[in-house]
């Protein structure tokens, strides 16, 4: 699905800032991949490109058949629109919408009928659990159920691939473990997913984990015990429940 080959990006080409460099990777269909590296590794420069929000400067990104960076700027927005479910550390949601509104939007730059749109908002919101907060605005949901919306908000187009940006990084420890809960269920229902993170514990939930030094692909490393983000999610209740003197862990 997912092929770089060699790939390069560079920034303010007269001071010849690169932020990535010759970078080679492939992701299959139906693959769960974290993408780790300190700041300034490329990580950010990564996902922009995967995500079709900037080109490489050489080399060729190859999404489902297509070679992005030959393609006009309208295809690319279609790509984004079509084929990507975006997932960002800081929601990006509409604070004046309800939660359903967000949802369908995505669905708007589609022509898509006003009732499909409200029928398939409301099975997205429905699969991340929260089908009762769909008349609820942003500042009326916790950080957790918020990145729930923008979950949904990215599956409602049903994408080939889901791309999260520090989808926890805004969260606690249990918010964050329920959004690791739901990627490990879209991913054994299919889902591609590449997920950037800083966390050791989240990208030890994923099959794969590819790691960024200086715009380089240093390693690139199968998981075979991921990390069971329902189990971690009962544990967590566990520590909380010690924490309050209601039971033992």
């Amino acid at each position: 699905m997912i092929t770089l080959d060699r790939v390069t990006k560079v920034y303010n080409s007269g001071r010849g800032v690169t932020a990535l460099r010759d970078a080679s990777l492939q992701v299959d269909a139906g693959e769960y991949v974290a993408v780790m590296g300190p700041s300034g590794s490329g990580k950010s420069t990564l996902m922009n490109i995967l995500g079709c929000l900037d080109r490489p400067t050489s080399g060729t990104y190859t999404l489902d058949g297509t070679n992005v960076g030959a393609i006009s700027d309208d295809a690319l927005a279609r790509i984004r629109n079509e084929t990507i479910g975006f997932v960002f550390q800081t929601f990006n949601l509409l604070p004046r919408c309800t939660a359903l509104r967000n949802v369908e939007l995505p669905l708007v730059y589609r022509g898509i009928s006003s009732v499909e749109r409200r029928q398939r908002g409301h099975d997205m919101l429905a699969q991340v659990g929260l089908g009762d907060r769909a008349g609820h605005r942003p500042n009326q949901l916790s950080g957790g159920q918020q990145q729930r919306v923008a979950i949904a908000r990215a599956l409602v187009g049903k994408p080939a691939f889901l791309l999260a940006d520090e989808p926890t990084g805004n969260l606690d420890s249990r918010s964050g473990q329920e959004i690791m809960s739901i990627f490990g269920r879209l991913n054994s229902q299919g889902m591609t997913i590449v997920l950037v993170t800083h966390d050791e514990r989240i990208a030890k939930h994923t099959r794969r984990v590819v790691r960024l030094l200086d715009g380089r692909i240093v390693a690139d490393e199968p998981n075979p015990r991921p990390l069971d983000a329902d189990a971690e999610l009962r544990r967590l209740e566990a520590l909380a429940l010690t924490a309050a003197g209601g039971g033992t862990a």
